[in-house]
């Protein structure tokens, strides 16, 4: 598996959470096309944008035709309350940071901690949930 294969695999898994889904959210992979016109566009429109992200793998091990590596994997929340909290319906970036933790936490991933920050320029408030994990990925052919 190719590291944008794993990001959109994680994104697949929680655009099928229905109460993600039913509350306004849609998940992106960070390394997709359309992760920063999509999300923002989801966002400005009041509804909660994921992106998950994986900012920074250790490797764990050799192998002939893979890659073992440490990570972790942020899921970032994202909306506007200002425009999302008057929407009927959509749950907010913390809501779906919880519900991310729970759906996302065992065996594979593990929980580490959730946290929010706000952009006060852009008015978006962020929940980034974040797990340990580990994955084997192809190495590049050159």
């Amino acid at each position: 598996m190719k590291i944008k294969e794993f990001q959109e695999a994680i994104a697949d898994e929680l655009n099928g959470i229905d109460e993600l889904v039913q509350g306004g959210c849609k998940a992106f992979a960070e390394d997709s096309r359309e992760v920063y016109k999509g999300s923002d566009q989801h966002v400005q429109s009041g509804k909660v944008a994921i992106v998950v992200v994986t900012p920074e793998m250790t490797r764990n091990g050799c192998s002939s035709d893979a890659i073992s590596a440490e990570t972790q994997l942020l899921i970032q929340c994202s909306e506007k309350p200002m425009v999302a909290r008057a929407q009927p319906g959509v749950i907010t970036a913390l809501d779906a940071a919880e519900i991310v933790m729970y759906a996302l936490d065992g065996s594979q991933f593990c929980w580490l901690d959730t946290r929010q920050t706000l952009d006060r320029q852009a008015g978006v408030l962020t929940a980034t949930v974040t797990f340990a994990t580990s994955m084997s990925f192809e190495k590049c052919k050159v």
